[in-house]
Protein backbone atom coordinates (compact mmCIF):
# COMPACT_ATOMS: atom_id res chain seq x y z
CA UNK A 1 0.00 0.00 0.00
CA UNK A 2 2.79 2.35 -0.18
CA UNK A 3 1.92 3.50 -3.57
CA UNK A 4 -1.22 4.51 -2.16
CA UNK A 5 0.58 6.47 -0.08
CA UNK A 6 2.62 8.11 -2.12
CA UNK A 7 -0.24 8.90 -4.56
CA UNK A 8 -2.75 10.90 -2.00
CA UNK A 9 0.84 12.45 -1.24
CA UNK A 10 0.89 13.63 -5.18
CA UNK A 11 -2.60 14.71 -5.09
CA UNK A 12 -2.32 16.55 -2.23
CA UNK A 13 -0.08 19.43 -4.14
CA UNK A 14 -1.34 21.50 -7.22
CA UNK A 15 0.85 19.77 -9.70
CA UNK A 16 0.61 16.63 -8.91
CA UNK A 17 -3.18 17.04 -8.62
CA UNK A 18 -3.34 18.86 -11.91
CA UNK A 19 -1.28 15.84 -13.65
CA UNK A 20 -3.51 13.09 -12.03
CA UNK A 21 -6.42 14.83 -14.10
CA UNK A 22 -4.43 15.39 -17.09
CA UNK A 23 -3.12 11.61 -16.89
CA UNK A 24 -7.36 10.68 -16.56
CA UNK A 25 -8.41 12.70 -19.53
CA UNK A 26 -5.84 11.39 -21.56
CA UNK A 27 -7.08 7.66 -20.08
CA UNK A 28 -10.70 8.38 -20.89
CA UNK A 29 -10.01 9.69 -24.34
CA UNK A 30 -8.34 6.79 -25.12
CA UNK A 31 -10.62 4.23 -24.07
CA UNK A 32 -13.60 6.42 -25.41
CA UNK A 33 -11.43 6.27 -28.83
CA UNK A 34 -10.89 2.20 -28.66
CA UNK A 35 -14.51 1.95 -27.59
CA UNK A 36 -15.83 3.60 -30.80
CA UNK A 37 -13.01 1.91 -33.21
CA UNK A 38 -14.22 -1.49 -31.40
CA UNK A 39 -18.16 -0.33 -32.39
CA UNK A 40 -17.15 0.92 -36.59
CA UNK A 41 -15.29 -2.46 -36.92
CA UNK A 42 -18.13 -4.89 -35.57
CA UNK A 43 -20.46 -2.75 -37.48
CA UNK A 44 -18.40 -2.76 -40.72
CA UNK A 45 -17.48 -6.63 -40.69
CA UNK A 46 -20.64 -8.07 -39.25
Amino acid sequence: MGWFRTLLQYWRNPKGRHDIKDYAKGLFVILLTAAVIIVLLRLLFS
